[in-house]
């Protein structure tokens, strides 16, 4: 049934739109080091910055992933928040951002309904010199009329160890 198959696109979605956040962020704020922000010096010697944003707007268009055969046109306001602490020898970061608001997809395919629905999207990474972990979550419901309602769940994570022992731990699990 193609209703179903918009939960497919729903993860294109939502990574498209960390991109377009930090892209936001970092093309509107001058700043160090290629961050969306210049850090400050805190008491301990680390840096830290913060960048908030509110009621951003973005529409763009989402193509067939290569699991799923729907495509269409995506809006999304929302509100969020990129925030990076680096230590004072400059080893060690780490960075956060949280993005949360409705969205409305408008399917290419017009005998598909619309879905309109909210979506949070939650992204961390942290490293250092020898080890590495970034990951994300993304969840989201919505309705269309005359369709069934979707719920949408991924955890994605990448990891790797200074031991050399261990190939990197990966994994990205999707759910609805």
């Amino acid at each position: 049934m193609k209703v179903t198959r918009v939960v497919c696109c729903l993860s294109v979605l939502l990574l498209s739109l960390l991109a377009f956040a930090f892209t936001l962020s970092t093309s509107t704020t001058t700043h160090a080091q290629g961050l969306p922000c210049t850090p400050v010096a805190q008491g301990n010697g680390s840096q830290t910055c913060t960048v908030n944003f509110h009621d951003a707007v973005t529409t763009f268009h989402v193509g067939p992933p290569p699991s799923c055969m729907i495509s269409g046109t995506i809006t999304q306001t929302f509100n969020g928040v990129f925030h990076i602490t680096i230590t004072k020898d400059g080893n060690e970061a780490w960075d956060t951002s949280t993005m949360t608001g409705p969205f409305v997809l408008v399917p290419d395919d017009s005998s598909i309904p619309t879905y309109t629905g909210h979506a949070t999207a939650w992204f961390g990474d942290s490293f250092n010199n020898q080890n590495q972990v970034s990951h994300f979550t993304i969840n989201a419901h919505a309705t269309a009329p005359n369709a069934p309602a979707f719920d949408f769940h991924e955890t994605f994570h990448f990891g790797t160890s200074a031991s050399g022992t261990n190939p990197p731990l990966i994994f990205d699990y999707a759910t609805c």
